[in-house]
């Protein structure tokens, strides 16, 4: 993955589905890994990684696991700052635990400094009734569109 992210330009990306145990960080060669999984006696499933280029890696105030299926990564640039939420949404079908995502992305979006610039990233799982919305597929559209409008 470091070589395939490095060698395509690419400064930061949202991997899901890690399948990793536990939180932390990690170096590779290119790239400074922040990720979030499950706890070391689940069987890897679900998680959330941050990968963050080591040339702009200086510029990380910080970053926070909140669970296997969401993590944040706020970075310093020019004009404020940059927050990262790198999540993972449930198939549907799955109410209760989708109702739960949902009340964490809330409580994480009510917790961003509000002059920060955010970007949404990850597997959303969603689509929005039988309407088509660009890059979004599944039927968890709704809640999405109604967190990021929301906030």
């Amino acid at each position: 993955m470091d070589k395939i992210l490095n060698e395509n330009n690419i400064k930061l990306s949202v991997i899901t589905e890690s399948k990793k145990n536990l939180h932390g960080t990690k170096e590779t060669k290119h790239y400074m890994l922040i990720y979030s999984g499950v706890d070391r006696h689940t069987k890897g499933q679900s998680g959330v990684m941050i990968w963050i280029h080591k040339s702009i890696s200086n510029k990380i105030a910080h970053y926070k696991f909140w669970n296997d299926k969401a993590i944040e990564g706020r970075l310093k640039t020019k004009r404020g700052h940059l927050t990262i939420l790198g999540v993972y949404a449930l198939t549907e079908g799955r109410d209760e635990l989708n109702e739960e995502f949902y009340e964490t992305l809330h409580k994480i979006l009510d917790k961003v400094n509000k002059k920060d610039y955010i970007m949404l990233i990850g597997d959303m799982n969603a689509t929005v009734r039988n309407n088509i919305v660009s890059n979004m597929v599944g039927t968890n559209g709704e809640a999405i569109l109604m967190a990021t409008v929301e906030h």
